[in-house]
């Protein structure tokens, strides 16, 4: 049998993977961004108005807090159940509890009940180690030396950043550092520095409480002018703009024309190798400055600054402006607000067929299922769930304060379907008691769907929020973490920074192992020589879906050699070809 030899994917260093362990409530785990779905089941009768939540020691599950518990759904028996996704190798602490589950109870922290006895405990399953510990930051700075400081848990850390090479001028460094913080965690960070024997400190260019400090949900991540990428950026990199164009209906029957205002993300033109989700958003004139006589979204505002602090995807943002018909546009087919039979059908060829192959025509856009999305408030959130449940274009959807009131066909086909389609975030605030039972039912079906809270689906409460486009604003951040996560596409910084490492090679299977990343493809390769030009696809895998995960891959037609037989793993370009 030869010899088998192993190499790194076109490294020039030695990469060694080290698991990085910490302790919680006894238990050793390694990080990670999945969540796991676990079923949470109680047998309780707590009245007509109350619910049973579940909470405990994860902010999965609430951090303890009772309005942050998870609603639970009820089943008969007085058995209320659900799936809630939690943090992969969590050591979760957690009890029921009863709340009136009311508009004007539901802020209310004394509004709860506890479930008697102990604390109950389960161990969430682990995922593997990833192929990097802690964090790996590249900065641009014009310091002679720089650092950070970064925080884990309520403890603040500091750490060096060495010199990795020049700037982008002579008077500029690549800094780098790597190892600090938790991979699979979100990090809360400052970089420092000393120039001309001063010492600086490099804070988010937003200001304000809560603001001043970085904080990304990125483990490998580069940090230049204030802003946060997960890949290496161009020396100059554009601002975010907005276009805008008249859009007409084609598709029988037609429905009136109207201005759609594309949101185009920073260093669009710079980036000409990048293709970006496609985001859909409904009454349009209200959706970016100056907005219109209820208000504004403020939607390019907080998808500028969510983007820049590496929390969400850079994505194209389309703002369809609603037409004098939008009292049926907005209704499903069948359903009646009282302006005559919904025609949700019709603005759905519309933007299908009109306005989403313009878009794709005049921009790079990732046109699939999974990085189609849509977001509106109201009718906008009515026709928002339609365009998620009965088409098959948009795979993450976020409707907000939901109008349901006018739609009971349209909800029936959801419980009769009972469809587990797009990913969806939803929401209402507690001053808008009209629309609450009808959201809560919805949430209900969808638990009963088998949708996993946390991981494809979450429900927020704004405590407090009207019903308007100020509330829409101020919850408009998590909608965009929870459909546009960055988890959700390839890291292409880690890929550079953490190339894969073959850990063994087999002499009797002819197979390799490493641990691949999120959004990659990988190929086998063979030499016998290891002479260029000699190296042959030997086998490949599909796209990864994890973060990352162990991967094994099979040479499909081993040689019959008696000497040693070489192999790599490689991976796509950097940057992709477009």
């Amino acid at each position: 049998m030869p010899a088998i030899r192993h190499q790194t994917g076109f490294t020039m260093k030695n990469v060694v993977t080290i698991v990085w362990f910490w302790i919680t409530a006894g238990v050793l785990y390694a990080a990670s961004p999945v969540r796991e779905p676990l079923t949470f089941q109680y047998a309780w009768d707590v009245g007509a108005d109350r619910s049973v939540f579940v909470v405990g020691s994860h902010d999965d599950v609430g951090a303890w807090g009772p309005t942050n518990a998870v609603k639970l759904c009820w089943t008969a028996g007085n058995v209320w159940t659900g799936l809630v996704a939690v943090q992969a190798g969590t050591a979760l602490e957690y009890k029921f509890i009863a709340r009136t589950n009311s508009a004007d109870q539901y802020g209310n922290g004394e509004n709860v009940e506890w479930m008697a006895g102990d604390n109950l405990s389960t161990q969430v399953v682990a995922q593997p180690d990833a192929p990097y510990t802690g964090k790996t930051i590249l900065y641009h700075s014009g310091w002679t030396n720089a650092g950070l400081v970064y925080r884990v848990g309520t403890n603040w850390y500091g750490t060096a950043m060495q010199q990795a090479g020049g700037g982008r001028t002579v008077n500029e460094y690549l800094y780098r550092a790597e190892g600090f913080g938790e991979e699979g965690d979100p990090l809360e960070f400052v970089p420092y520095g000393t120039y001309n024997g001063t010492q600086y400190w490099d804070h988010a260019p937003y200001g304000g409480y809560g603001d001043s400090n970085y904080y990304t949900t990125l483990d490998v991540f580069f940090l230049q002018d204030g802003n946060i990428y997960n890949y290496r950026p161009p020396t100059n990199v554009s601002a975010s703009r907005i276009d805008s164009t008249n859009v007409t209906s084609s598709w029988a029957p037609t429905i009136p024309s109207r201005m759609c205002r594309i949101y185009v993300p920073r260093g669009y033109g710079e980036n000409t190798w990048k293709r970006y989700p496609a985001l859909y958003m409904h009454d349009g004139t209200n959706v970016f400055q100056p907005g219109g006589i209820f208000g504004c979204w403020n939607a390019e505002l907080i998808a500028d600054k969510e983007i820049s602090q590496g929390r969400m995807r850079e994505c194209i943002i389309v703002a369809v402006d609603n037409s004098p018909e939008r009292n049926r546009e907005y209704i499903p087919p069948g359903d009646d607000s009282g302006a005559g039979s919904g025609t949700a059908d019709q603005y759905a060829n519309f933007l299908i067929h009109n306005v989403r192959p313009m878009v794709d025509a005049h921009y790079r856009t990732l046109n699939d299922w999974s990085n189609t999305l849509t977001i509106g408030s109201s009718f906008g959130g009515l026709v928002s769930f339609y365009l998620g449940f009965e088409t098959n274009v948009f795979g993450k959807i976020g409707p907000m304060s939901t109008a349901f009131w006018p739609a009971d066909k349209f909800v029936g086909r959801i419980e009769t379907n009972r469809y587990h389609g797009p990913r969806i975030y939803m929401d209402m605030g507690t001053e808008e008691p009209s629309l609450w039972d009808e959201n809560m039912d919805a949430y209900d079906q969808l638990l009963d769907n088998e949708y996993a809270v946390n991981a494809d689906l979450l429900l927020e409460v704004g405590c407090g929020h009207e019903h308007n486009e100020a509330a829409w604003a101020a919850r408009l951040p998590d909608t965009y973490h929870f459909i546009l996560s960055l988890w959700d596409e390839p890291n292409l910084l880690a890929q550079e920074e953490h190339l894969p490492v073959i850990d063994t090679a087999s002499a009797t299977s002819f197979a390799v192992e490493f641990t691949a990343l999120r959004g990659r493809t990988y190929q086998l390769e063979r030499s016998l020589t290891l002479a260029a030009g000699s190296w042959t696809n030997a086998g490949a895998l599909a796209e990864e879906l994890l973060p990352w995960a162990p991967r094994t891959i099979q040479d499909t037609n081993p040689p019959s050699v008696s000497g040693p037989v070489f192999y790599r793993i490689a991976t796509e370009s950097w940057p992709p070809v477009p």
